[in-house]
């Protein structure tokens, strides 16, 4: 496997984790940056909240879809190649929402940067490959924080460009430029990875995936219209559940499933899916809870009346701990300080803590940056823990699938986060008026609820055996106790 011409081992790894950091910061830009401006976007097209939410939500659900189907590619034509398409794919997206002049061709724009989903995984499995036999707990944490810097220069753009339809125009310019430099920059760093012939493409159960998720989501957004009587809502909500079950059988009997259910059903590994979709779900509907909050008028008795300079002071905390948070985790693994799974537990509460604040504090802008603030860090932290319990507790040859699998949830639980957040707060508002404070407090008090379970979940993940046993070699390469059997 060849690396970087020119440059010794050594350096050809910290060329490649630095392209590699900036296409997941990348990533985070066109996540949580993006989700800071919504209200611009719904100002600009006058749209509905619910409508605007779409920005965020059907980009995570493409995202869902388009997780596997990269992984899969990857298989086949080497995943050095699959990031190069990715980057291409999302530099003239985004060139297309620069222009956008509708809200329509705006939402197709983020349906197709969607496929930046696939960026994360493919970045784990080209430092597994490109670098066999390195240490992974460090680089993994630097990823992570890689997602606290690119969504904290979606948000120092956003207070540079201003309010209205330019400050989210120039971020989308921004990330088209940006992809351009790392496909260039990629082209010179990354090593090459081995392609797996024989490699299928999971259609059906893609397909099904799609539409579940799609059904659940409208359904959703039905009931925000049409409130909870909406006879459309519940014939969506029984298509997307008959959906699902049909998802389960045509998977268990797929040769290359999209969603491996025989893996999801080890205890490591559903345990840590559980954590990510559940922790995913609060993220990204405080990210997107967040800045409407700030843009409510002070009539509301929780908004701020933000400018663009507020909407910074709340929003960057999220991302400057978000990047504090992934060099930390790092740090911490690399020392030996605390085990994966308790960083893992550690960071699962902090979510849990930020919806809580948000609930008691909405309504000033120390309050808000706290609360943005705890779920920065908790990001950080939890990226590089799930990351290293998945290379390490995947049987050989699945670190891509389960990563993939992981990653898929973590983006189905933050599309499920905003548009439930949104379907709770478009019932209880009145018609050319903002929420009541009330329902915020509903949709914090159910994220808090939520993110209790996913602590849960974290303390189910198998602690390391006392007993001798088979050994598991740990993300460094070197021999760690033995996960206890599953269940």
């Amino acid at each position: 496997m060849s690396t970087v011409r020119g440059l010794n081992p050594s350096r050809a790894r910290r060329a490649a984790l630095s392209g590699l950091a900036g296409a997941c910061g990348l990533f985070s830009l066109l996540q949580l940056g993006v989700a800071t401006l919504l209200p611009q976007i719904q100002h600009a097209f006058g749209v509905s909240g619910t409508d605007a939410s779409w920005i965020v939500s059907g980009h995570l659900l493409v995202g869902c879809v388009a997780t596997p189907v990269v992984g899969r590619l990857g298989d086949l034509y080497g995943r050095r190649v699959l990031l190069f398409w990715v980057l291409a794919v999302v530099a003239l997206a985004s060139v297309a929402a620069t222009l956008a002049q509708t809200f329509a061709v705006l939402l197709v724009a983020r349906l197709v940067q969607g496929v930046a989903a696939g960026i994360f995984p493919l970045a784990i499995g080209l430092l597994r490959e490109g670098f066999p036999d390195q240490p992974l707990a460090g680089p993994s944490g630097v990823l992570s924080a890689a997602f606290g810097t690119g969504g904290g220069v979606g948000i120092l753009l956003v207070g540079l460009f201003g309010d209205g339809a330019a400050a989210f125009r120039w971020l989308f310019a921004t990330a088209g430029v940006l992809a351009v430099v790392l496909l260039a920059m990629g082209a010179l760093v990354l090593p090459e990875t081995p392609r797996r012939t024989g490699t299928r493409v999971d259609v059906p159960g893609l397909l099904l995936l799609s539409a579940v998720s799609a059904c659940l989501l409208l359904a959703l957004t039905r009931y925000g219209q049409e409130g909870l009587g909406s006879v459309t809502a519940a014939v969506l909500l029984a298509a997307g559940v008959v959906g699902c079950a049909a998802l389960v059988r045509v998977e268990r009997r797929s040769p290359q499933p999209a969603i491996d259910t025989r893996l999801l059903g080890r205890r490591p590994i559903w345990t840590l899916n559980a954590v990510s979709l559940l922790t995913g779900l609060v993220m990204f509907q405080n990210g997107v809870l967040a800045p409407a909050l700030a843009d409510a008028p002070r009539s509301t008795g929780y908004g701020l009346a933000a400018d663009g300079g507020t909407t910074v002071l709340v929003m960057l905390p999220m991302q400057i701990t978000a990047l504090t948070g992934g060099l930390l985790s790092g740090w911490v693994r690399q020392s030996g300080w605390m085990t994966a799974r308790a960083l893992m537990i550690t960071s699962t509460a902090l979510f849990a803590v930020s919806p809580v604040v948000f609930a008691l504090q909405s309504g000033t802008v120390a309050g808000l940056a706290l609360g943005t603030a705890l779920t920065g860090l908790a990001t950080g932290l939890l990226g590089g823990a799930v990351a290293e319990l998945l290379t390490l507790v995947s049987p050989s040859g699945t670190t891509a699938v389960t990563v993939g699998i992981n990653s898929v949830l973590r983006n189905l639980g933050g599309s499920f986060g905003v548009q439930v957040g949104s379907m709770i707060l478009a019932v209880a508002t009145p018609a050319a008026g903002y929420p009541a404070a009330g329902a915020y407090t509903t949709v914090f008090v159910g994220s808090a609820v939520l993110c209790a379970a996913g602590v849960a979940a974290a303390l189910a993940f198998p602690k390391p055996a006392e007993h001798p046993g088979q050994e598991m070699p740990s993300a460094s390469g070197r021999a760690t106790h033995p996960i206890r059997p599953t269940t």
